[in-house]
């Protein structure tokens, strides 16, 4: 199992989901939770584009307009980052993706800050 921790940014998105979306997120979540680095298409897929090692969760074996942007910290926690909804947005993954690398710096900061005080 792997432990799935959630930034604000996740959370304040989360929190605004109605129950039953918030369902489908908590499913594929636990999914996650469960599989690790081990679980795959079509219930996650890599981020193209990106500068990171940044992955996606696609609820319903895709079939949600939902993703959720997570990567894997060195401690190999899974950190959701931020999530959102593609439906009728072409420029979904344009405007997101650089959202997910400006929360992942920010959270690799904190953490680098906090393991740094700790020495």
């Amino acid at each position: 199992m792997v432990e799935v921790i959630g930034t604000d940014e996740f959370r304040a998105w989360f929190d605004d989901l109605g129950k039953t979306d918030k369902k489908t997120v908590i499913h594929v979540v636990n999914m996650l939770e469960e599989a690790g680095l081990t679980l795959g298409f079509p219930h996650s897929s890599e981020i193209k584009g990106s500068r990171y090692p940044l992955r996606e969760l696609r609820p319903k074996r895709g079939q949600s307009p939902l993703r959720v942007f997570y990567a894997f910290d060195p401690r190999r926690q899974a950190v959701l980052l931020l999530g959102g909804s593609k439906a009728g947005d072409k420029t979904f993954y344009d405007r997101m993706v650089p959202q997910a690398e400006t929360v992942w710096e920010a959270y690799l900061t904190e953490q680098a800050a906090g393991l740094h005080d700790e020495e």
